[in-house]
């Protein structure tokens, strides 16, 4: 009996991790909705690389009719946040800067959870 990993598959289809040739042929025939997943992933992708708004809408109209209904909730997801999502492709800001300090500060005060008070984590989020 051969397994595999549902991450490594996931991992496989998001950023091509290496599975053996027989897996992925194994997979894609077992589970036709794979190939329209890695195409979703594809088609996803190229809008930011080419920065192209108009890829958005053609992209929401060809996954809205999905019988995946995964896809179809993604693709209405993009449909109702089309303003954010456009800005995101077209705009060089990122709010990477604060994601990384609210990960920071909540991983100190993981760590620190009952040993101090908001003086002793203040200065450690300043200065750690």
């Amino acid at each position: 009996v051969h397994y595999l990993k549902k991450q490594d598959i996931i991992r496989h289809l998001w950023s091509g991790k290496e599975l053996a040739e027989s897996d992925i042929k194994y997979l894609f025939q077992k589970y036709s909705c794979l190939n329209e997943i890695k195409k979703c992933i594809e088609d996803f992708r190229k809008i930011y690389y080419e920065k192209s708004t108009v890829l958005i809408d053609k992209f929401i109209e060809a996954y809205s009719k999905s019988k995946n209904k995964n896809l179809v909730s993604f693709s209405n997801g993009l449909m109702q946040d089309k303003n954010a999502v456009a800005n995101s492709v077209i705009s060089k800001l990122s709010n990477g800067f604060v994601e990384g300090n609210n990960n920071k500060v909540k991983a100190i005060k993981g760590v620190m959870y009952g040993k101090a008070k908001i003086k002793l984590l203040s200065a450690k989020v300043i200065f750690g």
